[in-house]
């Protein structure tokens, strides 16, 4: 039934715990099947190394012996499905859709896994700016990220910083903040010392929402010496 339905597929056949072994270690394998009892291994056997070594792979059982309640036993324990040997036209659609299912979930990780390497290519790069960067909802306000250097200025955690008003920590002195360059602007630290400072914006548009990079420095003298206020 499987090789008319899949015509250039290739069929293994086990029947000790040694080959079993042997044959999940391959790496184009698609599905395991398995009876649930058997002479010389045992089924749930089965499903236990797989899902130790290969779980990334679907198993079916197709048994006559399987009761209901091992079977849902055994879907607790990382069963894709069963089918019944006296209900063998159950096979193909649900081997379809175990292989559909599998297919989904590995682009789902795919995708899960692109994301985390692009948050932390983010993260990287947002540290490694040399000036206090504030991240802010142009709409709302609010501050939705800050860099290490920023929480030093400020002297506040990060978390205390996130979700507050931009204004809770910057004052452009009356100075448009639609501007590229706002060369004095104030740094409002948590001790309540303000610190004069240079702003430069950029905008940014992510998932629909607009975002205003705020990148803060300390003027410098002719010298190099930052200016105090």
């Amino acid at each position: 039934m499987i090789s008319a339905r899949w015509p250039h597929c290739e069929l293994m056949r086990v029947d000790t715990r040694e080959d079993f072994i042997s044959a999940i270690e391959q790496e184009d394998l698609d599905l395991i099947i398995s009876d649930y009892t058997m002479p010389n291994f045992n089924g749930l056997e089965a499903l236990a190394i797989a899902r130790e070594h290969r779980p990334d792979v679907p198993f079916m059982f197709v048994s006559g012996t399987i009761g209901e309640d091992a079977a849902i036993e055994a879907l607790k324990n990382g069963a894709t499905d069963y089918v019944l040997k006296h209900r063998l036209m159950r096979l193909i659609p649900a081997v379809d859709r175990a292989l559909r299912e599998t297919e989904a979930q590995m682009e789902r990780d795919h995708a899960e896994e692109a994301m985390r390497q692009s948050e932390y290519k983010y993260r990287t790069l947002f540290e490694a700016l040399g000036d206090g960067a504030f991240l802010i909802d142009q709409e709302s306000g609010k501050v939705i990220d800050v860099n290490d250097a920023a929480t030093s200025m400020i002297g506040s955690e990060r978390a205390k910083i996130l979700g507050r008003n931009q204004f809770n920590f910057l004052s452009l002195n009356d100075t448009s903040s639609d501007d590229r360059w706002i060369p004095r602007a104030e740094l409002i630290c948590s001790d309540g010392n303000r610190t004069l400072v240079e702003v430069h914006n950029t905008w940014l548009t992510l998932y629909g929402r607009t975002l205003i990079l705020r990148l803060c420095h300390l003027p410098k003298k002719a010298n190099g010496v930052p200016q105090p206020h």
